[in-house]
């Protein structure tokens, strides 16, 4: 909720009972097959320190967009790296995704950043497609494909995942 994190994305529940709602609409989501979500928990750490969500775009999860957060005295350890790639795995070895889609605020050079390092290829600029506290931002759209992310494991050296 730090306006340092929370400047590029819609605002998140301003109360409690905001957030209990949001987590029982996530259930519902998941539970009619449209919607995952996962809260990002260091390993022997007691609370979430992010989340990163999987919505569909169309029947089934063969579209989807993602999206993700972290507190900000984590950016930079590779911890949303970790957890992203995590998340990447599931999506396409377990919800059989073909195409995942994610926006950023061009102005917002880490989430641009976290989406070139994890592979997605940047198609284009939404001109004026986000508006936060009443400014319009265009929004650079990313995406991965199944076959290239596939093709990007293939080449990752093994063992090479580091567990924070």
């Amino acid at each position: 909720s730090t306006e340092e994190v929370s400047r590029f994305i819609s605002p998140p529940p301003p109360t409690v009972e905001g957030f209990e709602r949001y987590v029982s609409w996530t259930h519902r989501q998941r539970a009619s097959g449209q919607y995952v979500c996962f809260a990002v928990v260091p390993l022997r750490a007691d609370a979430p320190i992010g989340l990163i969500h999987v919505r569909a775009l169309g029947p089934g999860f063969a579209t989807a967009d993602w999206g993700f957060a972290i507190g900000s005295e984590f950016w930079g350890t590779g911890v949303l790296t970790e957890a992203a790639e995590l998340v990447l795995e599931f999506a396409f070895n377990v919800l059989g995704i073909h195409r995942l889609e994610a926006r950023a605020a061009l102005c917002n050079g880490r989430g641009n950043g976290a989406m070139k390092k994890l592979g997605a290829e940047r198609e284009g600029v939404l001109r004026h497609s986000f508006v936060r506290d009443g400014e319009f931002l265009d929004q650079v759209l990313w995406s991965i494909l199944q076959d290239d992310w596939q093709k990007q494991q293939e080449k990752a050296p093994r063992g090479s995942r580091v567990v924070h």
